[in-house]
């Protein structure tokens, strides 16, 4: 329904005789008892629910999907640097050299290292075959040893030899068999130096395998298809484990991250589509996707981190960047909403101790009514129109303008074309019940 214009509605819902009593020009006290006589004229409304989606507009700042830093694994002298800011990248591809001299030298060392132990190794394994040798010797001399103490102890109890013969022979097995085990010990004693020189050459060639390994770090490569964002070294440096030579970024995709108050979070979602605009591309609209939105708010603006992805289009000098201005928008969901004219919370004559804006509301369609102040939460203010977000129901009258000042219970009476339009609405609502 349309406001009515102030000027029509004043002249038109005045009475003659008032009309006649301003021609007449009374005096400033009679005015003022003339006004507090009559009847306060009001334009009436009614408020009705619209449909109103909004645009959501944020600005952020483009980053690339990923940001590595590519650090120097050993330590030396940066002989080589293959790119400079701005220079594409590819994964596997060596980027950077550094000085691999001492790495050279001290390989050397740790080879030369593996073959003295495995030379013991095989000193060990020569002297446990001996021992194992000697075990044998042994061995067979005491079988015949024994051999013959039996004999000789069989023809000594017959009287046939020398009852001495008899016990040298027996002290003979006896030493054989100390021999034996002092032989056998040693075997023992070579294979543990054995498995000692082993050990040894195990942990040099891991010595050797250390060094090798850091030796390949010499080469610098870089570990994805990526953009050199800022070059910090520069040939001739001297470079420490860990130092940073290139900062590189992966532009395969471009990340906008914007911040949105916590009101509007229940208007975006992930998938959801944007547009993006970029100051450095005015005449290009990019499509993008909410990627991901951050769990937490920030506890004192009360904005919630939310990241937008957009694949990186081809632009008229390459690729998108970072760094750049990005202006997010996205049409939030279509809601009912309540919406009065602004003037229609400014006609209290007091102010509201809650803080609340006042409505003032009428009941029926009497020429001449009370009102009633009532408070209302409003929400965006556009266009001189008010959104009302509690306090004022579709379908129910509120007031839109006055002559004067109002107050809670007073007393006023329909303007000619609040009358009119009232009427109006009623034969509508009645001929769609009869439908």
């Amino acid at each position: 329904m349309g406001i009515l214009l102030g000027s029509l509605w004043l002249t038109m819902g005045c009475a003659p005789a008032e009309r006649d009593s301003a021609q007449a020009q009374p005096s400033r006290r009679g005015r003022s008892q003339e006004d507090g006589d009559r009847p306060i004229i009001v334009d009436v409304d009614i408020a009705e629910a619209q449909a109103r989606g909004r645009d959501l507009n944020y600005s952020g700042t483009t980053q690339p999907l990923r940001r590595v830093s590519l650090r120097a694994r050993s330590d030396g002298q940066l002989l080589n640097l293959n790119a400079d800011v701005g220079d594409p990248v590819f994964q596997g591809q060596v980027i950077a050299e550094v000085e691999d001299t001492l790495l050279l030298s001290e390989l050397a060392a740790a080879e030369s290292d593996v073959s003295v132990r495995q030379a013991e190794v095989e000193e060990a394994r020569n002297e446990s075959i001996e021992a194992q040798f000697r075990v044998a010797e042994i061995q067979a001399e005491l079988e015949q040893a024994q051999v013959d103490s039996r004999r000789l102890k069989d023809l000594a109890g017959e009287g046939a030899v020398p009852r001495r013969d008899a016990e040298l022979a027996q002290t003979r097995v006896r030493t054989l068999e100390q021999q034996l085990r002092s032989a056998q010990e040693q075997v023992r004693i070579r294979d543990r130096a054995i498995t000692s020189a082993q050990q040894r050459v195990g942990a040099q060639e891991a010595l050797v395998d250390g060094v090798r390994q850091r030796l390949s770090y010499t080469d610098v490569s870089s570990p994805l298809n990526a953009v050199v964002l800022e070059r910090l070294l520069e040939p001739g440096d001297i470079v420490q484990t860990g130092d940073i030579i290139l900062e590189l970024g992966d532009f395969s995709e471009v990340e906008v991250r914007i911040e949105i108050p916590d009101r509007d979070r229940s208007q975006i979602s992930l998938g959801q589509s944007v547009e993006v605009r970029l100051d450095a591309f005015p005449n290009q609209v990019f499509s993008g996707q909410v990627s991901r939105i951050f769990p937490n708010a920030d506890p004192v603006t009360r904005l919630i981190p939310v990241q937008i992805t957009l694949r990186n289009p081809q632009v008229p000098d390459g690729q998108l960047g970072g760094g750049l201005l990005a202006r997010v928008s996205l049409n939030s969901s279509s809601q009912q909403v309540v919406m009065v004219p602004a003037q229609a919370l400014e006609l209290s004559t007091t102010v509201s101790t809650t803080g609340r804006d006042t409505i003032f509301i009428v009941e029926g369609n009497d020429n001449q009514t009370s009102v009633s102040a009532r408070p209302v939460e409003v929400g965006e203010r556009e266009n001189d129109q008010v959104e009302i977000l509690s306090g004022l129901a579709p379908g129910e009258q509120f007031i839109v303008r006055s002559d004067r000042p109002l107050q809670d219970g007073q007393t006023v009476r329909r303007s000619f074309l609040s009358e009119n339009n009232s009427d109006n609405n009623s034969d509508n609502n009645s001929e769609n019940n009869q439908s």
